[in-house]
């Protein structure tokens, strides 16, 4: 795979993500859109500050340049990095969202695949955002050990850990994060994105399909949308409304303007009420199935989900209103 590309600034969260969240068109050009941003003021009390009433480029917003870049090849800028690995996911953002906005509304619709592949594309933020960094790098400690197998990949492989990258150290210097580290997320990143033998399939889609398919697993989707209210989009890309421990994780992930998803996986046998027989647990893996519902204009839930956002946040929040609701 040739992963040559002369994009130098390059985004943690795609544009085409924050365009789903942009100023309306009435207020902004659609050929240089813009989203309002807010400076994180006083986490604990939910405080954010609007940066600027005519809100900021959305081409300069949640990206850092070279941040992907693994290997500068000449001085004329010639690079390497992953952004041929990210248009596997980032184009079929939009249009997965819309259909998953449209199929919500006729009941009879199924929208299994949007669920699955918006959940691997919103992850893929997670992966990818700097600003966790050693989150990730705890959540995937079996990728240290291992490399490629397909020559090609292998070679491409070599160079994400050793190429060369003048801006290593005010990367680092930013992000508060050692060498040892950035490099070792950058190879975290291609190892989920690269099939490691030729002709397989990533880890990143056989992570998802593993949590998707796992008859351990409660799963329960949940589509928040509004008419009037704006949901936030966080510079690390998710959120997290409840505390994950050994039986659950949730995530939280900004969906639209008016909109955000949640997705909950719980370990049946823990959360399942005492004394449920195990004829019942077993019969309910037999035949799993993700239980999704849809709520409209749930205003509590949103100010729920807000707040999260900012107290979470790294150091700004996002939206397509110039204020917030909830805070």
């Amino acid at each position: 795979m040739d992963l040559k590309s002369a994009t130098k600034n390059q985004h943690f969260l795609s544009q085409t993500e924050q365009r789903l969240n942009a100023i309306n068109s009435g207020s902004c050009n659609p050929k240089s859109p813009r989203i309002y941003e807010f400076e994180l003021v006083d986490r604990e009390n939910h405080e954010i500050k609007l940066r600027s009433k005519r809100g900021a480029l959305i081409e300069n917003t949640l990206s850092l340049h070279d941040l992907f870049s693994f290997d500068i090849l000449d001085r004329k800028g010639d690079r390497e990095n992953f952004e041929e690995l990210f248009n596997q996911y980032e184009p079929m953002i939009k249009l997965t969202t819309l259909e998953l906005l449209r199929k919500i509304q006729i009941t009879s619709e199924d929208i299994g695949s949007e669920i699955v592949n918006l959940f691997s594309m919103k992850f893929l933020n997670f992966i990818r955002n700097p600003y966790s960094i050693k989150k990730i790098l705890n959540t995937f400690p079996t990728l240290m050990n291992i490399q490629p197998t397909d020559p090609v990949h292998l070679e491409n492989f070599k160079k994400v850990l050793a190429g060369r990258k003048p801006h290593q150290e005010y990367l680092c210097r930013t992000l508060n994060v050692s060498k040892k580290d950035y490099i070792a997320w950058l190879a975290v990143i291609f190892l989920l994105l690269t099939p490691v033998a030729e002709g397989g399939q990533n880890f990143l889609n056989d992570t998802v399909r593993g949590l998707f398919e796992s008859r351990d697993l409660f799963m329960m989707v949940i589509i928040y949308t509004y008419d009037d209210h704006a949901c936030l989009l966080s510079d690390r890309g998710f959120s997290e409304p409840l505390v994950s421990g050994n039986d659950r994780m949730a995530f939280d992930f900004n969906l639209y303007s008016q909109g955000f998803i949640r997705y909950t996986f719980s370990t049946i046998d823990l959360v399942s009420p005492p004394g449920t027989p195990k004829r019942i647990i077993d019969l309910f893996k037999e035949t799993k199935q993700v239980m999704v519902h849809h709520h409209h204009n749930d205003l509590e839930a949103l100010k729920k989900y807000n707040q999260h956002v900012i107290y979470q946040c790294y150091k700004n929040v996002f939206s397509s209103q110039s204020t917030c609701f909830g805070v």
